[in-house]
């Protein structure tokens, strides 16, 4: 058998990424009103999440905000056995962690986002779950602790 070779080294990666006031608009609602916003294109009326300037089918302007419910629905799923750092909170992230796209009630599109469940036997395509919300928000996407399985 050959001996692996393992050399540690860590990475520092310093990024910005810019939004603009569709993202502040948005983060402002997650804190302040544990509200989850999309926005509505005029013109083939598909709702946005996260939201976006500019519709990905027409192209046209979005400035339509809407409520969209914190209940969703599960169309991809999976259990991630690598730990990372966490690109929302800047900390470990043990593994075993769920990961789904899960296209929230209101919204046309899908949004990425960790799971409470990480058994990949209990985890199915349209199951119904809701967000778990941090009692202290502090305006970031981590507002949303994760999602779980709504009891039937």
């Amino acid at each position: 058998m050959t001996e692996l070779l393992r050399i540690s080294h860590t990475m520092n990666m310093d990024w910005r990424y810019g939004t603009s006031w569709y993202f502040a608009k948005f983060i402002r609602a997650l804190q302040d009103k544990r509200l989850i916003l999309g926005l509505r294109c005029p013109v083939c009326r598909r709702v946005y999440l996260p939201p976006r300037p500019v519709c990905g089918n027409c192209y046209a302007e979005m400035r339509e905000w809407v409520e969209v419910k914190d209940i969703g629905t599960v169309l991809a799923a999976t259990v991630v056995h690598v730990p990372i750092i966490d690109p929302l909170t800047g900390q470990p992230r043990p593994a075993p962690y769920g990961m789904a796209l899960i296209q929230l009630d209101g919204a046309d599109t899908t949004i990425n986002f960790y799971l409470a469940e990480n058994d990949a036997a209990k985890l199915h395509i349209g199951m119904r779950v809701r967000a778990v919300w941090r009692e202290q928000r502090t305006g970031t996407l981590s507002d949303i602790v994760h999602f779980k399985e709504v009891s039937s």
